[in-house]
């Protein structure tokens, strides 16, 4: 465990059976991580970097990333463009519904989100395994890449590269 990390498991305040342990990252890991990804590459956190968080729990990641790609925006699309390409995924809905909510609550210190915006937030925070999405993106990536070779799926990271 990381230090003050927060691990859940058996029955959730919720009354949920929880059958895996969750750890939910804290604030100053995500802040530490998301700081050497920028020392790594400075425009990581431009508005049309793309980042998939496949286990996002209540949205930590999700919620850093955003902060830092809405600092950096300076028109009003700028927020629409960075909105857009960050997604987030989870098996437990209660964890996709707080991720949602807080996306929601940032965007709002920020700019005022449109209904197609909200429409935005809701689509790409979803409910699923990631596992099972993950082994089949690598699977049609492992064929593209026999044809085309156009996207490279890297697993362990927190963000999709393009080449």
């Amino acid at each position: 465990m990381w230090g003050d990390g927060v691990a859940k498991y058996g029955k959730s305040s919720s009354g949920r059976d929880r059958t895996d342990t969750e750890v939910f990252t804290p604030d100053w890991l995500v802040k530490d991580m998301c700081n050497m990804l920028e020392q790594e590459s400075a425009d990581a956190f431009e508005s049309h970097k793309t980042f998939l968080e496949p286990t996002c729990g209540d949205g930590n990641f999700i919620a850093e990333v955003l902060r830092r790609k809405f600092e950096r925006c300076v028109m009003r699309q700028d927020f629409t463009v960075a909105l857009k390409s960050v997604y987030g995924m989870d098996i437990q809905a209660d964890n996709i519904a707080e991720c949602i909510r807080r996306v929601t609550v940032l965007c709002e210190n920020y700019f005022r989100p449109t209904k197609e915006e909200l429409q935005i937030i809701n689509d790409h925070y979803i409910m699923c395994d990631s596992l099972k999405i993950m082994r089949m993106m690598a699977d049609e990536n492992l064929q593209s890449s026999r044809t085309e070779g156009k996207v490279r799926v890297v697993q362990g990271t927190t963000h999709l590269h393009r080449v």
